[in-house]
């Protein structure tokens, strides 16, 4: 399909800083083909679809580096326990979990990720396709993402030592679901030890054999709460989470780390030195009464920033817009500094950061000729943004998700005028109601 977007005001990137311009975006065989500004105005007939984009802002769709997208039915589950105890409610569950229940929840979170303008998400999940599906109940949540037609990277969550014949259960089965999806130009796959108290050494090192034969990413959780640093110091003489993991030779894969809330500054010059990517989970942290991460740390280092919602169990919502809100303020209050991580950084760990992590960079996270047509259209004739004295800063300041019109994904509308176009919303409903009831989910106030 020949797009055409025009009259917006467009969120572009110039020497590294934000710029918005008011122009006109043509879209082509999925990418982003030509940006012209508002004096050249194309023959609309020459196009399949024009989005009059006035009183908007076209910008990159947002990239939520770390989640769980079958977690959508835990929202106000297990809320209000520490870690561990949170952990083990949710493990409960989690045991019940079919793949066809992670088809559904998958849905479920990606229509609230659609509806606030995410584009792209990475994902750690718990059951793979079934008997070779690639559509449909079965094939879990690389079905949900193939029919709802946004782009993610699904890992699965690896546990147990390496000698375990359940370990390499769930391995042979991700592996096979990430052969079944190599025709899906959207749908990558990356290695997902769980955590270092999960994941022991001789796992974590097949892990990373696995990842270089096949030319995989990999994603871990590390250094999420006081209650695994004393884990695993106490198992390892001592060390922290990250040096275990660096130790295990996982780093040699392109990693994506999540959480590091516990980071020392050890820690930070082996993420710097090993290229590692830091997904930051404001919301869930919080939440879970873990702390704040050194983000300010991170960023004096250099460390590439990216940022994530984690899944509902410990966020509730899957919303973009609200954990750069909060990445924008708690992080000031942490280090008690105003002058600290602001807006223009927020944005860039959800949009060009966390492409660069995807070693995606220029093709996604920015609006650029070339690049992959994965957009949003933020409608500013809201209270949020009027007026409009600083629209990069009302991007984390002010906006909640709501604005959000119209998703672009590969080219392909996904939602226009607040309606989505590839998912029936109310049968997602009806089915994640009947699975929250069957695994007794349901009333537990």
């Amino acid at each position: 399909m020949k797009l055409l977007i025009k009259n917006g005001k467009i969120l572009l990137q110039k020497n590294d800083d934000f710029t918005i311009s008011t122009g006109n975006i043509i879209i082509e065989d999925r990418r982003i083909s030509k940006i012209l500004p508002s004096s050249d105005q194309p023959q609309e007939t020459d196009f399949d679809k024009v989005i009059d984009a006035s009183s908007s802002l076209v910008m990159p769709g947002l990239i939520n580096a770390h989640t769980h997208a079958y977690m959508s039915i835990f929202k106000n589950y297990a809320d209000d326990l520490e870690f561990f105890d949170w952990l083990h409610s949710v493990e409960v569950v989690e045991d019940e979990i079919t793949a066809e229940d992670c088809y559904w929840t998958s849905l479920l979170a990606i229509i609230e990720m659609i509806k606030t303008g995410t584009t792209c998400f990475v994902d750690i999940h718990i059951r793979s396709s079934i008997k070779g599906k690639k559509t449909g109940p079965e094939a879990a949540a690389s079905g949900a993402v193939r029919e709802s037609g946004i782009r993610a990277i699904l890992s699965r969550g690896l546990v147990g030592e390496a000698s375990d014949k359940e370990a390499w259960r769930r391995i042979n089965e991700f592996m096979a679901d990430a052969k079944l999806n190599n025709d899906c130009d959207r749908l990558r796959f990356a290695l997902g030890p769980h955590a270092p108290y999960s994941c022991p050494e001789s796992l974590l090192k097949e892990i990373k054999k696995i990842g270089q034969e096949n030319g995989l990413m990999a994603t871990i959780h590390i250094s999420e709460s006081e209650a695994e640093m004393e884990t695993i110091a106490s198992n390892n003489n001592g060390i922290t989470p990250v040096k275990f993991v660096a130790d295990s030779g996982l780093f040699d894969l392109p990693t994506i780390a999540a959480h590091l809330v516990k980071a020392t500054d050890d820690d930070i010059k082996i993420l710097k030195e090993n290229n590692v990517s830091v997904a930051l989970n404001p919301r869930s942290n919080m939440k879970l009464g873990n702390g704040f991460a050194p983000a300010k740390k991170f960023q004096d280092a250099g460390l590439n920033i990216c940022l994530g919602t984690d899944g509902n169990g410990s966020n509730n919502t899957q919303n973009m817009f609200q954990e750069m809100q909060f990445a924008s303020l708690v992080y000031k209050g942490a280090e008690k500094k105003a002058k600290c991580i602001d807006a223009e950084d927020v944005l860039k760990f959800a949009t060009t950061n966390g492409a660069k992590a995807l070693n995606m960079e220029d093709q996604l996270g920015v609006i650029k000729e070339g690049a992959l047509a994965d957009i949003i259209i933020l409608d500013l004739n809201t209270p949020e943004f009027v007026p409009e004295n600083n629209l990069i800063g009302a991007l984390c300041y002010s906006a909640n998700g709501s604005e959000v019109k119209t998703v672009i994904v590969n080219g392909d509308i996904l939602m226009e005028d607040k309606k989505l176009l590839t998912i029936d919303e109310q049968k997602v409903y009806q089915e994640c109601e009947k699975i929250a009831k069957r695994l007794n989910m349901t009333n537990k106030n």
